[in-house]
């Protein structure tokens, strides 16, 4: 037994001097392996690392509209700024990057596909993010590089979109109920039931329409007179319960946006 593991440490011995490098071009060589390798690993967390950053620029924004009025449109992530954070990094490592990264905002549908980096799902009427990237990562000292040329897309699960487009029709459905009740009928009693039967029909069509998308909507309205004028004060909010945003590393879930808007008629 004791001669088997003398004959085990030899060969182990014999194994390290066979494969030690045995001159400095050697140590030079089996130093750029490394650095290559180290060079491609990081040139395959680009797309990850970008989707991850893209997440976190949309989920803020997104928690910054939450209760608004939710009116703009989505900025695209900064993709400067991930560049300039990118190469400070990589500064840091040794290596220098080139290139350049592009972001655009866009409506997703449902059903389409999403990256699994970005840590979403489709919706019809979310946000989807696109990312293009030409980046390339530089060794200047052993004169190496690793490319990495992609083209993604990926979706924020909260139907934004969809939101914004039911609010801005509420405002121009009402507005248009409200005056033609007026223009057909001088008796104001019957002007305004008229005008409640209209809202009640526009509401049923469209919670009709949203059933089962995890949308929901709440209209109310105060009528009140004032120098022969009827004036009517309208208020939507907007519910998507299906909403997930990303906040302080944890999820949250829901999602909302609330508008008024005043209309005024002719008579009292």
């Amino acid at each position: 037994m004791k001669e088997l593991v003398l004959i085990l440490i030899a060969l182990l011995i014999a194994s390290f001097v066979i494969n030690m490098p045995r001159s400095d071009e050697d140590w030079f060589l089996y130093a750029g392996e490394l650095r290559m390798w180290e060079m491609s690993a990081e040139a395959d967390t680009l797309r990850a690392r970008s989707l991850i950053f893209a997440r976190s620029w949309v989920d803020r924004w997104l928690v910054e509209v939450n209760a608004t009025s939710c009116e703009e449109i989505p900025p695209p992530p900064n993709g400067s700024l991930f560049v300039q954070l990118l190469r400070e990094d990589m500064a840091n490592k040794g290596f220098s990057l080139l290139g350049d990264l592009r972001y655009s905002i866009g409506e997703s549908e449902g059903g389409d596909p999403s990256d699994p980096a970005f840590g979403g799902y489709c919706r019809h009427g979310g946000i989807k993010l696109l990312a293009s990237s030409r980046l390339t990562i530089r060794d200047d000292l052993l004169g190496i590089k690793a490319r990495r040329y992609f083209d993604v897309e990926a979706c924020q699960p909260t139907a934004y979109f969809t939101i914004r487009r039911l609010l801005t029709h509420l405002r121009y459905r009402t507005i248009e109920i409200v005056r033609e009740s007026f223009s057909e009928e001088e008796n104001i009693t019957v002007a305004l039931q008229e005008m409640r039967e209209n809202l009640g029909s526009l509401v049923r069509y469209l919670r009709q329409n949203l059933s089962g998308t995890g949308i929901n909507f709440r209209l109310t309205y105060t009528t009140k007179f004032a120098d022969e004028e009827t004036v009517l004060s309208f208020e939507a909010a907007v519910f998507d319960e299906r909403a997930v945003i990303i906040r302080d590393g944890r999820l949250v879930r829901g999602f909302s946006c609330m508008r008024e808007w005043e209309v005024r008629v002719r008579g009292s």
